[in-house]
């Protein structure tokens, strides 16, 4: 759903599903390990209401690493899927940017230590995705994020 600013605001089970889908057929065939596709439904149900309970204010760039910091935390809290919640959560909020128009600089197959530690705390220590932990997911997607160039 694109909003009056042209911004992609509302994410759909689907949008997600392919997305953890995509990221963990593509670690199967690049290390051959087992990978575990599948959807816990109760932890979906929490996700979507709490990705798209993000405000539309005049500001898109803002709205945009709120939503991405969103899409991020909230994968990484509510664990939707069976396997490669972290991954998911990288590529889903770089994909929302993406198809906004912009690129976020985080490879989600590398060594990222800082990223991958502060999405260890969110999974590890909390009960829910406060100001704070928003806050600093979209601090770390703003240093990050830069406007797409299209390649002719």
């Amino acid at each position: 759903m694109t909003s009056s600013n042209g911004i992609v605001m509302n994410l759909d089970n689907q949008y997600l599903i392919e997305t953890n889908e995509q990221v963990l057929l593509r670690h199967k065939k690049r290390t051959g390990e087992s990978v575990y596709i599948g959807v816990i439904q109760k932890n979906m149900d929490e996700v979507l209401p709490m990705i798209n309970d993000v405000s539309n204010s005049e500001n898109k760039e803002q709205d945009l690493i709120e939503k991405a910091a969103r899409i991020l935390g909230v994968i990484i809290l509510k664990q939707p899927f069976m396997d490669g919640n972290r991954r998911t959560g990288i590529i889903a909020a770089g994909k929302f940017l993406r198809d906004n128009g912009y690129d976020l600089d985080i490879d989600p197959e590398g060594e990222n230590l800082e990223l991958r530690s502060m999405l260890r705390r969110i999974k590890d220590r909390m009960s829910t995705l406060n100001p704070e932990v928003i806050g600093q997911l979209s601090f770390y997607i703003s240093k990050r994020m830069k406007e797409h160039e299209s390649r002719r």
